[in-house]
């Protein structure tokens, strides 16, 4: 890389669903970002993906955005052994070879951006942070929630104590009973299963505001024992309904079954203690027939708060003591006087200082991938440390085990004994690893 132009040459291990929305984020990126002072210039150069037809589609899609199509290979090897120009990755494969690609990649020099969950366990997650401190590069990883702006202002007013000194925390998700969600390994064990898939980003915005968590008591279980019909995602005609309607076409790519048999847990329910003091109530179920349900809330010593709902467009609602209606926009923004997002943020939502935006899923989608990869490009250019690097990364995931670990011992677990170097509490986690190499 040439530091003095900012430009990255860029390749994506991992051509599904997901590398093509990340490729939506860079084509979003490259209109708003690029040109930014301290900003990269991202420049895709190749793509890497063993089926065929799902590379081809990312690199047609690479062609109609930026003019050029990028180099398609069918591993990283070969690609890294044709284009050694690349200076870094964006891997967005199941999670099961998160770990494997980042560390051949940070060996092989480049940066790595690595999709969430980190990996599976925190041995992987160990490995790859290893493998980028001895090669000197940046490591870190795409969980996009937090880099919503209302994410942001929910995150300011809290500092603020605009609810008072926070106390408690509820966030409850309960749905898609009986249905595939949206590809059918996350509904396998050793591709991490949806509770890590899905869980590490209520963990990750959970940290955000109230601080790591120091101790989980957990029971899971399996409750759907048959899966039947890939989760609607939209689509049809024209343009796309839903970020996830590219998946129809990637998934009917790669051959996905219709029906199948899971064999991890799709239900957690758990009671959290968080470093900083706050106790919280955690419920993540994808066995919830018919009615789902939903809530987030945070409680404090003068008021309570609802999140803003990340990629919705929708800011928080607070309220305070002595008044049964939510606080304005105005005022809530009155309470944070010097909240701003970062100028990529800004560029991309269209101001410094909101408390709701009105933009359709896709673009959100879009917008939310490109902050993402600004701040993976601005950590490689500047020589700083990414926002959600492996410390965070690892965290998510290290809570998430600790659900499997606490229920199938039948104990509250500290988080630190399943997150340490050599994990005090390890059981679940040993088997994956084990059964992963076994494989």
């Amino acid at each position: 890389m040439t530091t003095a132009s900012n430009v990255v040459n860029l390749a994506i291990i991992g051509c599904g669903g997901m590398g093509n929305r990340h490729l939506q984020g860079l084509a979003e990126y490259a209109r708003s970002v690029a040109g930014l002072p301290g900003h990269a210039i991202f420049n895709l150069i190749a793509v890497s993906d063993p089926n065929a037809k799902n590379a081809a589609l990312l690199a047609d899609t690479a062609l109609s955005e930026f003019g050029h199509r990028p180099a398609i290979f069918a591993n990283p090897e070969a690609m890294f052994d044709a284009v050694p120009e690349i200076d870094a990755v964006d891997i967005t494969t199941e999670p099961r070879l998160h770990e494997s690609l980042s560390v051949l990649c940070l060996r092989a020099g480049k940066h790595v951006l690595v999709e969430k969950p980190m990996a599976l366990t925190v041995a992987g997650c160990n490995a790859m942070m290893a493998a980028a401190h001895s090669a000197n590069r940046v490591l870190a990883v795409a969980e996009n929630y937090r880099f919503d702006p209302l994410v942001r202002l929910t995150k300011a007013l809290l500092d603020a104590k605009a609810i008072g000194d926070p106390w408690m925390v509820v966030d409850a998700s309960i749905g898609s009973g009986g249905q595939i969600i949206i590809t059918p390994w996350r509904h396998k064990r050793l591709y991490g299963g949806i509770l890590l898939d899905v869980g590490v980003h209520n963990v990750d915005l959970m940290r955000y505001y109230a601080g790591p968590v120091l101790e989980v008591s957990a029971r899971v279980a399996l409750l759907d024992r048959v899966r039947k019909g890939l989760r609607p995602q939209g689509g049809g005609t024209g343009a796309p309904a839903s970020p996830g309607a590219i998946y129809a076409i990637t998934n009917a790519n790669s051959g996905m079954p219709d029906t199948m048999e899971p064999d991890v847990e799709d239900t957690a329910f758990s009671t959290l203690r968080f470093e900083g003091g706050m106790i919280g109530q955690w419920t993540l179920s994808h066995a919830g027939h018919a009615q789902g349900f939903g809530r987030k809330q945070y409680w404090g010593s003068e008021g309570s708060m609802e999140p803003a709902p990340p990629r919705s467009g929708t800011g928080p609602r607070v309220w305070r003591d002595g008044s049964s209606d939510p606080l304005t926009p105005d005022e809530m923004l009155a309470r944070v006087p010097d909240f701003t997002v970062d100028a990529s943020t800004a560029r991309l939502f269209g101001g410094e200082r909101m408390a709701s935006y009105h933009l359709d899923p896709v673009a959100i989608d879009c917008k939310i991938e490109a902050a993402v990869l600004s701040d993976f490009g601005r950590a490689i250019v500047t020589g700083t440390q990414p926002e959600v690097g492996g410390i965070e990364g690892r965290h998510a995931v290290a809570v998430v085990n600790a659900l499997f670990e606490s229920s199938h011992l039948n104990v509250p677990v500290l988080v630190a004994d399943v997150e340490a170097d050599v994990p005090g509490v390890s059981a679940w986690q040993h088997a994956i690893d084990r059964d992963l190499a076994a494989g």
